[in-house]
């Protein structure tokens, strides 16, 4: 007997059938899952102290109760271990704040899918790696993490591919996107301790992004990767620069984070830099985008003539992950929705 949407199925522990099963009925990402058994699930419930019957709130568009046996349910699936519940737990919570919009995420005909960031010591317990390859395969809390989150927003929200999910292309991340931030070789403090949490906390942040564009530059002078980072991140089609309010992401590794540093720079002082010298001509954009982002306000939000990225520094989230080895970073738009919110995780 399989446990699924708090009823049993009579199917055999078979991964296969299940996988069969549940694909035949829009009820799944088209990867093989784990047969959530009654025992499975129970075991997945010893990862947190809440009640099974609680919900953490109504999972738009269809608005079936997210509750914690819901969520335990689509993390066996997932292949999550119970040390995951918790985060998994964060997420779903921060997703659910109204002010993400997931109603407006759900069916866009963009591309965005929901990004978790991990900090604190839960990194290691649920096994987040935030060092060398953080963004890529090779760990389980990575992986399982963000497709239990991708599940849940198929299997509770309803948001099938072709269906009610209208993403034109859709994009990889969409699959799984979940990743912790390197604390330990980062120079400045923790992401969430920016964002109102104690540093010595577990937290997630949760940011719909659409793309990934990597930043890419050997130098060790801090004026020439800057001049990298801004070029990369000066982009007119990017869905952020519709939106004042959007919330874009840089992921620094450890090395282009401790060369910034050096050269003086803290978080703080380089959202500043950023929000000042990444901007677009005042007629960079089209027609149909100007009119999207005038309609946001009473003009193109100009800022020395130019039109600025994000409005506000503050709304830029630095974020460092990968190891001190290489070259790489990474920059993921946010826009018109899914901006950044931080929840504790409730160990």
């Amino acid at each position: 007997m399989i446990r699924f949407a708090s009823t049993t199925v009579d199917l055999p522990d078979d991964s296969e059938a299940v996988s069969d099963y549940l694909y035949e009925r829009g009820l799944s990402d088209g990867l093989p899952v784990i047969v959530p058994t009654v025992e499975r699930v129970e075991r997945m419930l010893s990862g947190t102290r809440r009640d099974p019957a609680s919900s953490l709130g109504a999972m738009p568009p269809s608005n079936a109760p997210a509750t914690v046996e819901k969520v335990a349910i689509n993390a066996v699936l997932a292949g999550c271990k119970p040390e995951q519940l918790p985060v998994l737990i964060a997420a779903v919570e921060a997703v659910l704040d109204p002010a993400w919009k997931l109603d407006a995420v759900q069916p866009t005909t963009m591309a965005l899918g929901p990004m978790v960031i991990v900090n604190g010591p839960v990194r290691g317990r649920a096994d987040v790696n935030g060092g060398t390859g953080s963004l890529g395969p090779g760990w389980r809390g990575n992986a399982t993490i963000g497709r239990a989150l991708r599940l849940l927003l198929i299997n509770l929200g309803g948001a099938r591919p072709g269906d009610v999910d209208r993403s034109t292309q859709g994009f990889p991340g969409k699959y799984s996107f979940c990743f912790a931030e390197n604390e330990e070789e980062s120079p400045w403090e923790p992401l969430h301790a920016t964002r109102g949490l104690e540093a010595a906390e577990s937290a997630v942040t949760v940011v719909a992004v659409s793309s990934s564009t990597n930043v890419s530059d050997s130098t060790d002078d801090a004026a020439d990767l800057l001049r990298t980072i801004t070029g990369g991140l000066t982009n007119p089609s990017t869905a952020n620069v519709m939106d004042p309010l959007s919330t874009p992401v840089l992921a620094l590794n450890a090395l282009h984070a401790t060369i910034l540093a050096r050269a003086g720079f803290g978080r703080a002082q380089l959202q500043d830099y950023l929000f000042e010298h990444v901007r677009l001509p005042a007629d960079a954009l089209s027609a149909r985008r100007a009119h999207l982002r005038r309609s946001a306000g009473e003009d193109l939000f100009l800022v020395d003539g130019r039109i600025p990225f994000t409005n506000d520094p503050g709304n830029i989230l630095i974020v460092v992950t990968g190891g001190m080895g290489g070259n790489h970073s990474t920059y993921m738009q946010n826009g018109l929705y899914g901006h950044a919110i931080s929840r504790r995780v409730d160990e």
